[in-house]
């Protein structure tokens, strides 16, 4: 049995991942701002540490020891915070200090939760070696976190995976996301309105994610070559949004009207992810496909779940 660090608790991939550890029976202690709201959403059994981000560098006054510490603590990941470089310039300079707090907790693996805004607009399959020209400062820091740490990991001899996760989904996620919003607004029959959805994307069930960072950090732990590297998170299943957007209004027998073009972003991004080298190091990339994990969110917006 091993104990997990989580900061960044109680968010999308933080509540599923505590579950997942759970079911093995490893130690997690959250850490969570101490204001947060999603407290009652972290599963019993779970130590709890009340920490701002600002903080992050006194944790090991708090945890003696620990083995893998996950970070998934991130300032400004809304819309309006993407672009404000002094937000996202603290994010770099706290999670940095997170790493020396892991170090003098014993940590042997270190993992960041990085993003696919990493690598900008890319429209060729994208790799874990594809250049990155990050658009937004939230890609931007997020590159910076990982050169940082790579540098640091090494200096500290700790082991480093920097995850560039890219569409992740699930019943708990945010009601604003295009498939949250597609399945509300379909099942009610309300009009949609949407960009041309002609670029690829790729989309991943968290409860897969969640799967795929463990066996990331089992890989990382066994393995006494390892040192640092980068792991795109995201499923095989990539093609054109529209099909995904269809596939959805099939699946909910909506009347609803889809407007393509009506919404015309600033920046197309266009997700076509290579996750070879993650299912060569795990042996997973994903137990449910995309309409299995529809049909469950339909399923509770009917039953008033969501």
């Amino acid at each position: 049995m091993s104990t997990f660090v989580i900061t960044g608790a109680t968010s999308f991939i933080g509540l599923e991942l505590i579950k997942y550890l759970q079911s093995f029976n490893h130690k997690v202690v959250a850490v969570c701002r101490p204001n947060s709201s999603s407290l009652c959403k972290i599963s019993e059994g779970v130590e709890i540490i009340l920490e701002e981000m600002s903080d992050y560098g006194n944790l090991h006054k708090e945890i003696n020891q620990a083995d893998v510490f996950v970070n998934l603590a991130w300032g400004g990941t809304g819309h309006d915070g993407r672009n404000i470089q002094d937000v996202q310039k603290e994010n770099v300079i706290y999670t940095v200090a997170a790493m020396f707090a892991a170090d003098k907790m014993g940590c042997k693996v270190f993992v960041e939760a990085g993003s696919q805004a990493e690598y900008g607009t890319v429209l060729d399959k994208i790799s874990e070696a594809t250049p990155c020209h990050p658009f937004s400062e939230y890609g931007k820091a997020k590159l910076e976190v990982k050169n940082r740490l790579f540098e640091l990991s090494e200096q500290l001899g700790m082991k480093y995976i920097h995850l560039r996760i890219f569409s992740l989904f699930g019943e708990n996620d945010h009601p604003w996301t295009l498939v949250m919003s597609c399945i509300d607004k379909m099942l009610r029959g309300v009009t949609m309105e949407l960009s041309s959805c002609t670029q690829k994307w790729n989309f991943l069930y968290v409860k897969d994610a969640v799967k795929q960072i463990f066996l990331l950090c089992l890989y990382a732990l066994k393995n006494p070559e390892y040192k640092a590297e980068v792991f795109n998170i995201a499923s095989k299943d990539t093609r054109v949004l529209k099909d995904f957007v269809e596939e959805i209004y099939m699946l909910s027998n909506s009347k609803s009207i889809l407007s393509y073009g009506a919404v015309r972003p600033t920046n197309i991004v266009s997700l076509d992810p290579d996750i070879s080298k993650t299912e060569a190091a795990t042996g997973f990339i994903s137990d449910y496909m995309f309409k299995d994990v529809v049909n469950i969110i339909i399923s509770k917006f009917k039953q008033n779940i969501i």
